[in-house]
């Protein structure tokens, strides 16, 4: 075993902040496929890389042991353990153990290429996805097969309540579900094809990525439990996404191919807003090639977000004053008055140079087109546009207008 001693004075968890800030965490260089949070009072993480894995032995020093085996994911079994799934396709592949005190590592099963390995608090029982189907035990140390997924490579797995969504990788159906805490299981009927990560974000929906590089790439989003899909937004090369707990937003990353209309880096995504709708917070990050995302809230200090790329993981504790500095620094679009009823006036304000089509486009709730405003620009960046509804009937509607760097979007109602 190797140590790495690291120590990482975290101020944007102990002090107010004017700008977000991304702080390096764990050993530099390393290309970080996953972190696993374990229980908070025990202050232990392991960060999955290429080149092994390493646990965080000090919350406060941020002492990092190293272990030559290569961890895919892991989980806590009780206060002095860790679960952990390692493989390279070797005979060696398995479910291992370890102990938080001594660091010894113990062989549980063996089993080909595991994804992941993931507690299912509402059934009390572990499940691991591998190249040859899937295992549950309610103890953590005995295994047995789930007979459904047989000869299936199970890769992801998905929670919310009662419902369970499992992804199967080089099959046709794809995605498999169960309502009944997976006592019974049914193939998605509307799947689109391979989803790589999904999210579930509030009740019955669900959020995923289909990361084939054709014109279906991009976000879908189901809103009965993974069972059909609707696409949100096109976008190639986006790798992860991550629910932010008890917010109405995502975290969405991707990973950068060269082409430089492509996006990069980690956006925050509101679903409320109309698509894209997204909000970068590369600014800081020194890579910005995006393997997982995930968020730790804390009550006291707020929450942590954390991005594993392909030069180590990177932690950021202030990422709403990003979100604020983004539209104090690309401005904004307003209607008044605010619900419509015939007439309204569009308020512009923003600090850079408007797209070539000089134009303002209406959107329904379903992110349709229904109409388009042009207007005339000048050396002002802020104008107003007066625009009368026509026969556009009640309902929600959206505002959007593009700039060189960015989209501006404004919700509104017409009664």
């Amino acid at each position: 075993m190797k140590q790495i001693a690291l120590i990482l004075v975290l101020f944007f968890t102990l002090q107010q902040s004017y700008s977000y800030n991304w702080e390096s965490y764990g050993p530099e260089g390393i290309k970080a496929n996953n972190l696993c949070l374990f229980w908070p009072d025990y202050g232990h993480v392991l960060i999955c890389s290429d080149s092994g894995m390493f646990l965080n032995t000090n919350s406060r020093m941020l002492l990092w042991e190293y272990f030559d085996y290569p961890a895919k994911d892991a989980t806590q079994l009780n206060n002095n353990t860790i679960l952990f799934v390692a493989g390279n396709g070797s005979y060696s592949d398995g479910i291992y153990s370890i102990n938080l005190q001594t660091y010894q590592i113990d062989v549980i099963q063996y089993c080909i290429n595991p994804n992941f390995i993931k507690y299912y608090e509402p059934g009390v029982v572990f499940y691991v996805g591998y190249e040859n189907g899937l295992l549950k035990s309610e103890d953590g140390l005995n295994w047995e097969e789930v007979s459904y997924f047989a000869g299936k490579n199970c890769v992801d797995m998905e929670f919310n309540y009662d419902h369970i969504i499992v992804n199967v990788s080089a099959d046709l159906t794809h995605l498999y579900l169960s309502g009944n805490s997976g006592s019974n299981w049914t193939e998605a009927s509307g799947c689109p094809g391979w989803i790589r990560s999904m999210a579930f974000h509030y009740g019955a929906n669900v959020y995923g990525i289909f990361p084939d590089n054709s014109y279906s790439s991009g976000l879908w989003y189901s809103d009965d439990y993974g069972n059909n899909w609707e696409n949100e937004f096109y976008s190639v090369n986006m790798n992860t996404i991550c629910d932010v707990d008890g917010e109405s937003l995502l975290m969405i990353g991707w990973k950068y191919s060269g082409d430089e209309d492509e996006y990069e880096g980690i956006a925050v995504y509101d679903p409320d807003d109309p698509p894209p709708g997204l909000i970068f917070l590369n600014e800081g990050l020194p890579n910005t090639n995006i393997n997982k995302i995930k968020y730790q809230p804390f009550i006291c200090t707020g929450a942590l977000i954390y991005v594993c790329t392909d030069e180590g993981v990177y932690v950021c504790g202030d990422y709403f004053v990003g979100i604020n500095e983004h539209f104090a620094q690309y401005g904004s679009i307003n209607v008044f008055p605010n619900p419509v009823i015939d007439r309204t006036i569009i308020k512009v304000n923003l600090p850079d140079l408007i797209d070539n089509d000089n134009s303002i486009i209406v959107l329904d709730n379903h992110g349709q087109k229904v109409d388009e405003i042009k207007f005339e620009t000048n050396s002002s960046i802020e104008f107003e546009i007066k625009w009368n509804k026509g026969d556009l009937p009640a309902g929600v509607y959206y505002l959007v207008i593009k700039t060189k760097k960015e989209t501006q979007s404004e919700k509104f109602i017409i009664l």
